[in-house]
């Protein structure tokens, strides 16, 4: 939803739109209207609109579809039942699109939780380390705080090397004990830099971080490095360097303290080396090396626990394997625990399902064994997890693939591009529905067979030369089922390659897309149905003496049951404007067997009567009459509004049978124009009043259907007679053709679209 637009907006758009994907798929676009159904489903949840509107929406669309099989006829109790069950399928797409999208809402949000809870995690261990720092940073301050006198005492019965330098790194004091751990004397050391005694490797960082140390940026380091003693030999040690600074900032001494850590250098690193190769080992396995103590508590845990189940081995130390596990299996095992651990048997690739410290479910395979003193007795149990979440998701995803395959309405085949023949190897239960063969009899055989006299050479070339050249291929072919009868296939074959690229099967999708064939061809036949009923309109506006006719019709559907003509005959000039019920083919159909009844009939009466008086309620009379039993076995009815103008004496004679009244536009005012008379095709027999006015210079006549005046906004607002008058008076003085144009661009600003429910057509005259 945009900013500008309201909750009731939104779902006034999604009513309107949902009501349309379900006429279309009661008209017979039914693949479409299904996903836009699924997709309107979809866009209520995701804006947080109710059903409500959607549903009432339904059922009134359903009512009005419903309401011509009300009128007694055969079977009419079956067309409703079959009616109201294929309307119903659209609203299931809906409400699966509505649910699909709440479940995506629903995952979205439990997302955003994980990651907050991660978050908060986090910053609690940043906060921790935080303190440490503040703490150590306090302890230093107090150090530096002693006095001159305890500083010496300390300085002198060190047990560990002290030296004090000056701002160039130079030794001005030094201590017995640094004395004997570099094997010089103190005259010796006296003035000689330490860096030169420094081992290469080490020199650039401890050469940085004393010149950090002389600039400020830091009171004091530490550091652990090597120096080179006056044998020759290799000496580790652990230094803390400290800053005396003077009011000015400036550095007046350093104090170095080191301290002799090479033979527990040498035992950390044979102790880190076997620690390496022990986390070498348990890395190129990724397992989780575990061991519980005598009643399944966890007393050691390798790293790998933390890859696994996100916990520290710490955090799991003292806790009953069991607690690890999903809330559903921790109920289940807790109560068979005791009795497991005391059969003292060893178990190999049991599958168990934990839940990670995030949440989520954690499969693993365990393998694990009793460790037993020489009683018998349980001394300790050791074991190994390996994870196996993503080979049990991808085995799961698997196994849903195959029943979704199976459960698929498109038919799925897969061939081996292997063996000779590229036979097939599977197909699914659509595949054996759309084609008759079980799939004994499909498996083995190549899908070619399904070819057939009326099928595409071309097609089958294609074909060939995708397998060829392993590639995909996407056509449509006629194929045969086994009972012989011919349906139009659309395939899609696609090659399934190996790790070194190379094709090793095929998957085809076959879909029966005959039914679209059809409805494809019969909108092609409609379109062009719409172009000769168009064609049957009159050409061009008529100009003849002294007055202006022109007209415009636009139907709802490709075909539709508007009609209206003007024709000159001889003195006269006649004017019809007529709405057949329904805009189907047959009322296309009544309104070209209409026209032609009308032209047939007036030009009959021109010739066998030398008076035109009353022919236009004549007119209407005669083609009640002949039009009676075909609009009677049709089940469709007629309004029809008839004017004859007389040219010399400007008489306008008219009649109606049940047609909306035109307007007479004269000197800012509109008239409507009325006549009794019923609708034609209710009754044979009609009597059709007629009555007459003389027009004026100036005056212009309006015919319209109904689909003008009852055309509604998004708002459910009619267009309206009131607004027609008005738009139409406040153009009188334009040309016919320039009023049918404003009044038909109002009307496309009013319902914000350029097509429309109901047909729309309109008859303009003006006398000069």
């Amino acid at each position: 939803m945009n900013e500008n637009e309201t909750p009731e907006a939104m779902e006034q758009k999604l009513t309107e739109q949902y009501t349309e994907a379900l006429r279309d798929y009661l008209a017979g676009a039914e693949k479409e209207a299904l996903r836009r159904a699924y997709r309107i489903g979809r866009r209520t949840a995701e804006e947080k609109a109710t059903l409500s509107p959607l549903a009432a929406a339904h059922h009134e669309t359903v009512a009005k579809f419903l309401s011509p099989l009300v009128k007694p006829q055969p079977d009419a109790s079956a067309d409703i039942q079959d009616t109201l069950h294929r309307a119903s399928i659209p609203w299931k797409a809906v409400l699966q699109g509505y649910e699909a999208a709440v479940k995506t809402l629903r995952q979205a949000h439990e997302a955003l939780e994980s990651q907050t809870q991660k978050h908060v995690t986090e910053l609690a261990e940043a906060n921790e380390t935080l303190e440490a720092e503040i703490m150590e940073r306090k302890l230093a301050e107090m150090a530096l705080q002693d006095s001159e006198a305890r500083f010496r005492v300390i300085f002198e019965r060190a047990g560990i090397g002290m030296s004090l330098l000056d701002r160039d790194g130079k030794v001005r004091e030094s201590n017995q004990a640094l004395e004997r751990m570099f094997g010089y004397s103190k005259a010796e050391l006296h003035g000689k830099v330490l860096f030169e005694l420094t081992y290469s490797e080490d020199k650039e960082v401890s050469i940085r971080l004393f010149q950090e140390l002389v600039a400020g940026k830091h009171s004091h380091y530490k550091l652990e490095k090597r120096f080179i003693k006056r044998d020759g030999s290799l000496l580790w040690a652990r230094k803390i360097v400290s800053g005396v600074y003077g009011i000015d900032g400036e550095l007046q001494f350093a104090i170095d303290m080191i301290e002799d850590i090479t033979e527990s250098k040498r035992v950390e690193m044979a102790l880190r080396e076997s620690e390496a190769r022990f986390r070498q080992i348990a890395d190129m396995t990724g397992e989780w090396i575990w061991e519980q103590d005598e009643t399944g508590r966890y007393i050691y845990s390798s790293a790998a626990v933390a890859e696994i189940l996100g916990y520290r081995p710490k955090e799991i130390i003292g806790k009953y394997y069991y607690e690890l596990f999903t809330p559903e299996d921790r109920k289940r095992i807790a109560v068979s625990a005791p009795e497991t651990i005391a059969k003292k048997e060893t178990f190999h690739s049991i599958t168990n399902r934990y839940q990670h410290k995030k949440g989520y479910e954690v499969y693993t395979e365990s393998t694990g064994t009793p460790i037993l003193d020489s009683h018998g007795k349980i001394l300790k149990w050791r074991g190994v997890d390996h994870d196996i979440t993503e080979r049990k998701r991808f085995e799961d995803e698997l196994r849903l693939r195959d029943r979704a395959i199976e459960a698929s309405s498109v038919g799925i085949i897969i061939t081996d591009a292997h063996r000779p023949g590229n036979p097939i190897i599977y197909a699914n239960p659509a595949f054996t529905e759309i084609t008759g063969y079980s799939r004994e009899e499909l498996i083995g055989r190549n899908p070619r067979f399904l070819q057939g006299p009326e099928t595409d050479p071309e097609a089958n070339e294609e074909i060939r030369q995708a397998v060829q050249e392993g590639r995909d291929c996407h056509l449509t072919l006629k194929n045969y089922r086994k009972d012989g009868t011919p349906f139009w296939n659309e395939l899609l074959i696609s090659p399934v390659r190996d790790e070194d690229g190379k094709v090793t099967h095929y998957v085809g999708t076959q879909t029966d897309v005959t039914e679209l064939r059809r409805v494809e061809e019969q909108r092609h036949e409609m379109e062009i149905a719409k172009q000769i009923q168009l064609s049957l309109l009159p050409p061009a506006p008529l100009h003849k003496d002294g007055i202006q006719v022109a007209g415009f019709c636009l139907p709802a559907a490709h075909v539709g049951g508007d009609y209206y003509d003007y024709f000159s005959m001889k003195d006269t000039v006649d004017l019809v404007i007529a709405d057949v019920s329904g805009h189907s083919v047959g009322a296309a159909m009544i309104m070209a067997e209409t026209r032609c009844t009308l032209k047939m009939e007036t030009l009959w009466l021109m010739k066998e009567s030398t008076s035109v008086a009353n022919a236009a309620s004549e007119n209407l009379a005669i083609l009640n009459e002949l039009l009676f039993e075909d609009l009677n076995r049709a089940e469709l009815f007629i309004t029809m509004f008839y004017a004859q103008y007389h040219i010399a004496s400007r008489k306008l004679s008219y009649a109606n049978a049940g047609h909306n009244r035109p307007l007479l536009l004269r000197r800012g005012e509109s008239l409507e124009l009325d006549a009794d008379g019923l609708i034609l095709g209710v009754s044979k027999e009609v009597a059709f009043e007629e009555k007459q006015l003389t027009l004026e210079d100036g005056d212009v006549l309006l015919l319209y259907t109904d689909g003008i005046t009852e055309a509604q906004n998004k708002s459910g607002e009619f267009f309206g007679e009131a607004r027609l008058k008005e738009l139409s008076t406040a153009h009188v003085q334009a040309s016919p053709q320039d009023i049918i144009d404003a009044v038909i661009r109002e009307l496309e600003a009013f319902c914000q679209s350029q097509s429309f429910h109901d047909d729309i057509s309109l008859l303009v005259l003006k006398v000069a």
